[in-house]
């Protein structure tokens, strides 16, 4: 699904670096456009103070159905609808993401 997710998106580089504070300061450094996450294995703990960072300088994180995140004790700990980070356009990004993996992440 991630790679259904990145052909959609129509790149013009793919950058691959681990976890997801890693990935949110390329988006801040400029080095990436967008983040996507088209797996429900991310936690609530990965995805917390990178979505703070990304705020602070205008960006929006959200799951790939373009939902926000909770954080609080009565949330799953799961991102199972995935995530989606954007410095910039994150409406043109979301609705890349292709239909079959909007319907196989259910948040």
């Amino acid at each position: 699904m991630v790679n259904d997710c990145i052909s959609a998106m129509k790149p013009d580089s793919v950058v691959r670096v681990g976890g997801a504070g890693n990935k949110i300061i390329q988006l801040v450094e400029g080095k990436a456009s967008a983040y996507v996450f088209a797996s429900p294995g991310c936690k609530k703990w990965d995805t917390c103070a990178p979505e703070a960072i990304l705020h602070a300088v205008g960006g929006k994180l959200t799951d790939i159905h373009g939902n926000f995140f909770h954080y609080n004790k009565e949330v799953k700990h799961m991102n199972s609808g995935g995530v989606l980070a954007t410095l910039k356009n994150h409406d043109y990004y979301a609705n890349r993401v292709p239909e079959a993996v909007k319907e196989a992440l259910v948040p």
